[in-house]
């Protein structure tokens, strides 16, 4: 089989290496790279090609809908096109589609690859034979497959990135650390990992686009997203992709695989 991935690091790292361990032939693209002409024209020829498209941009709605509609008009019409179902549900998502019926949405959250876990929720316009090849994909895979209502942000990105927030929130209030923050939640709520941790393994700019998705669907104040987070991502201070979010790195994340 072979498949096109293409959004935001890490999560088309990790998912390369897990369609390439099951040999599929992959094509992936990295969204920011699509700004050069000749990779956009690269990743255009790759979607003609591909039985299933995987798409994992959540920064804004904005670039997630251009990428969208990009990968979408360019698929062949038996394709099914996988959609992260964070900064938008895939019920909307599928809307900006050409065939809406091909659509379904995932949630997933590093550490990929240690979790095995995804999200699975189809699109109200995806019809059977969608639903049921997304499934069997994520689960050829590997991943356990828990199914889900659609809706921005799923439900474990949803938990997740809203306790991300409230640790924002809680550190700027009291002016404590971020070490004594991930702490306290880590060791007293006996938690797998700090949050503020986990948002920059995650990526800042995802935290914030999912949270602006939730507020958007919800217009809850608890998804708005903190101030400091979004000061961050203004910064480019988006995790340890970028060398440094809430912790400073040595260097950037290698990227795993490249195309």
């Amino acid at each position: 089989m072979r498949v096109l991935i293409v959004g935001e690091v890490p999560f088309v790292d990790t998912l390369a290496g897990l369609c390439l361990a099951k040999n599929h032939k992959v094509d992936l693209f990295v969204a920011d790279d699509l700004e050069d002409q000749g990779t956009l024209d690269k990743m255009v020829r790759a979607a003609s090609r591909c039985q299933v498209a995987i798409e994992s941009l959540n920064d804004s709605r904005e670039s997630k809908q251009w990428l969208v509609e990009g990968i979408e008009a360019n698929i062949s019409a038996e394709a099914i096109l996988l959609v992260s179902a964070l900064a938008a549900s895939a019920t909307e998502v599928a809307s900006w589609t050409e065939r809406p019926a091909r659509v379904a949405g995932y949630g997933l959250l590093p550490p990929i690859a240690v979790t095995g876990l995804v999200e699975f929720a189809p699109a109200l316009q995806a019809d059977f034979d969608t639903a049921a090849r997304a499934r069997r994909f994520w689960e050829e895979l590997g991943f356990t497959v828990v199914r889900v209502p659609d809706g921005a942000g799923l439900v474990r990105p949803r938990m997740v990135c809203a306790l991300i927030n409230e640790t924002v929130q809680t550190m700027t209030a009291h002016n404590l650390s971020v070490e004594a923050l991930d702490s306290a939640v880590q060791l007293g709520l006996n938690h797998p990992r700090g949050p503020l941790s986990w948002a920059d393994e995650i990526g800042l700019d995802v935290v914030v686009g999912t949270l602006e998705g939730l507020w958007r669907a919800w217009g809850d104040e608890r998804y708005h997203p903190a101030p400091l987070l979004r000061q961050k991502v203004y910064a480019g201070h988006l995790g340890r992709k970028t060398g440094r979010g809430f912790y400073d790195y040595d260097a950037p994340a290698p990227r795993s695989y490249a195309p």
